[in-house]
């Protein structure tokens, strides 16, 4: 099944500066965020498998999931994809999946300072 994702934001800056932005951002609107999955920690330093976007060139390609929580408890998903020294910030909107309607408003407000910022 592929989740639906609903895009928040695209940031001018590699994956790791764009998740501490975030990072800040959600923590200054008064929520947590911790990182579930990041595919480069998941991979083997020397692999034959080429990038579909860089080939066997060196790749900056990545996916980070993120959990956000509020004090309700259950978290909302959001997916950051950087490649090429940019990052796209998605949510994470699936019927089993489905952020709170509080913690979805709370997210949006706190990255909407960072909507503006570029590097």
């Amino acid at each position: 099944m592929i989740a639906n994702v609903l895009p928040l934001l695209e940031l001018d800056c590699p994956c790791d500066e764009a998740i501490k932005r975030v990072k800040c951002a959600l923590e200054d609107g008064g929520l947590r965020l911790m990182i579930s999955f990041d595919s480069h920690l998941t991979r083997i330093a020397k692999t034959s498998v080429a990038c579909p976007h860089h080939g066997a060139d060196t790749c900056d390609c990545r996916i980070v999931i993120l959990l956000v929580y509020d004090e309700g408890g259950l978290p909302a998903t959001l997916l950051a994809h950087g490649q090429d020294g940019a990052t796209w910030i998605s949510m994470v909107d699936t019927p089993g999946q489905r952020p709170l309607a509080g913690l979805e408003k709370g997210i949006k407000g706190a990255l909407v300072p960072l909507s503006t910022v570029r590097t």
